[in-house]
């Protein structure tokens, strides 16, 4: 296992870039949101209160803007809106979003890979929160030759309002018997790298401070595991992976993999579990389950709580 680390330079001193935390700031992580409406969504047509960006529109390829009916019977006619670059790029899968309403998007290849090539899969996307436009942000390096049984780039995105950092986890190079997946640090702004966790396949990705160390936890592409790497104050990788927890034998079908993970605000983790199996899925067959976990602070453990 690699990691970089990275150091500021400041007032001419050379000092670390992250600095001591406070417990109740730490507690707050992935708890306390900052994501900010955008300003297009005033102008777009549909109710601002219940509308949100979407990438799962079966018939509509690319970023899509949907207005939730407030009766759920009316799901099949609700509205939507999409600003015409969101489908220029192919099918895309991960969706984050910042404290000034910009929104981070990547491809991810639905059953075919007409619209999205092997070559665009490792691409990071910015709508502005502004004027809705979507550009190229970060185009990730691809740390080993695209291999033909793993159509897949960018899995996972995740802005983590603490430090103000972008994290995004590429699977591109790996293959069914070789991890070279990659977690980036990345400067919203720039798109520049700041820091990498190499050697790892990982789905959803997101920072809490439940157990008292602002981590990012991540979920394993390959196992039904669930993983955490401390983090210092800015954002850059400390520690090594550790498991914390595991969803084998639960839900359904009892391999599911953590595709997307959460903290509400009692510092419970909410997990959405999904089949992952590096192939190329119909959307109709992409069945989600969701899962609950507590942290323990007596056994220092996670546990399940939605028996």
């Amino acid at each position: 296992m690699k990691k970089n680390i990275a150091y500021c330079l400041v007032a001419g001193l050379l000092l670390s870039c992250g600095s001591k935390m406070t417990d109740e700031e730490i507690a707050s992580i992935g708890i306390k949101t900052c994501q900010a409406q955008p300003a297009y969504v005033r102008t777009a047509g549909l109710n601002p209160s219940r509308s949100a960006l979407s990438t799962s529109e079966k018939k509509i390829m690319g970023l899509v803007l949907v207005e939730i009916p407030a009766n759920p019977a009316d799901m099949a006619n609700r509205k939507t809106w999409q600003h015409p670059s969101w489908k220029a790029f192919g099918w895309m899968g991960p969706i984050t979003t910042d404290d000034k309403g910009n929104a981070y998007t990547a491809p991810v290849p639905l059953i075919n890979l007409l619209n999205n090539p092997t070559d665009k899969q490792n691409i990071v996307y910015k709508v502005s929160g502004n004027t809705g436009e979507m550009q190229v942000l970060a185009d990730l390096p691809r740390e080993a030759p695209v291999m033909p049984d793993n159509p897949y780039g960018i899995l996972g995105l995740y802005y983590d309002c603490h430090a103000g950092k972008l994290y995004a986890s590429s699977v591109a190079g790996s293959a069914r018997d070789k991890e070279r997946g990659v977690i980036y640090m990345l400067d919203p702004e720039t798109g520049k790298i700041e820091d990498k966790l190499e050697g790892v396949d990982a789905l959803g990705l997101c920072t809490g401070g439940v157990t008292g160390t602002k981590k990012l936890y991540y979920g394993s592409s390959r196992s039904p595991d669930i993983y955490a790497v401390e983090l210092d104050k800015s954002g850059r990788f400390t520690g090594s992976p550790q498991k914390a927890y595991s969803l084998d034998m639960l839900g359904p079908r009892g391999d599911d993999k953590a595709r997307r993970i959460r903290f509400d605000r009692n510092g419970d983790m909410l997990v959405s579990g999904v089949e992952f199996n590096f192939n190329l899925t119909a959307p109709t067959e992409k069945q989600e389950t969701s899962y609950r976990f507590r942290y323990d602070e007596e056994t220092k453990s996670w546990r399940n709580i939605m028996q």
